[in-house]
Order: structure tokens, then C-alpha cells, then sequence
């Protein structure tokens, strides 16, 4: 070092801090990037959770829907002392509505399983390549 001299010195700080200065840049806008994807993940990983919350709760009221036909069905041959097929044919069209609204039901749950499936696959993809395992 003593055989440097002062003005080389200082001639090294200035490039060190113009180089801090732009890493700094740098690191202000990776700051940027991140909070924008972090929110971006965020919302987007709120409508996931969201959407399977809705699918829970529309799959409970199915199944409400289910019993309660099931239950009518079973009182009606209990107390109705229908003739023959008189059950069926008061019942055919409730049961037509309750086997589309299951229909329903099990298609969204299956769209639903395939988009979960793929966005989980997406998102062990960014864990493993940030050094995460999911």
C-alpha cells in the first residue's frame, strides 16, 4: 500500500462508490419486482385458498341436499302408502333436479381438482428453484 499513492487511492473509493451507488439501483428495483410479485402471489394464492373454501361450503350444502331428498324419499314411502311406481313418478322430477345439481357439483370439483393440482405443481416448481422443497 505504500507504494500507491493517495490520488490512486481515492480514485478506487470513487469507483467503489459509484459502483455502490449503481447496486444500490439494482437492488431498489429488485425490491419493486419482488413486493409487485409478492403482492401478485399473494392475490393470487388467496383466490386459491378462496376457491376451495367456496367449493367446501357448496359441497356441504350438496350433501344437505342430498339427505334432505334422501329423508323425503324414505318418509314418502313410509307414510304415503303409495301404489306402484307412485313414488317414482312423484319423485322424478325433484330427483332429475338433485342429479343435475350433482352433476354440477362434480364438475366443478373437477375442474377445480385440476387447477389445484396445477397450480401446486407450479408453485414446487418456483420452491425447488429458490432452494425450497415443497
Amino acid at each position: 500500500m505504500s507504494t500507491q499513492s493517495h490520488t490512486v487511492l481515492h480514485a478506487d473509493h470513487k469507483h467503489w462508490q459509484s459502483d455502490i451507488r449503481m447496486w444500490r439501483v439494482d437492488i431498489e428495483e429488485w425490491q419493486k419486482e419482488q413486493a409487485k410479485l409478492l403482492a401478485d402471489l399473494e392475490a393470487a394464492l388467496g383466490a386459491e385458498v378462496s376457491g376451495v373454501k367456496e367449493h367446501a361450503d357448496s359441497v356441504s350444502r350438496h350433501e344437505e341436499r342430498v339427505l334432505r331428498h334422501e329423508h323425503l324419499i324414505a318418509e314418502l314411502e313410509h307414510t304415503a302408502r303409495p301404489g306402484p311406481n307412485e313414488i317414482e313418478s312423484r319423485m322424478a322430477e325433484a330427483h332429475h333436479k338433485e342429479a343435475e345439481k350433482h352433476d354440477t357439483v362434480r364438475a366443478a370439483h373437477e375442474r377445480l381438482k385440476t387447477h389445484h393440482h396445477r397450480a401446486m405443481a407450479r408453485l414446487a416448481v418456483v420452491l425447488k428453484a429458490l432452494g425450497r422443497e415443497a
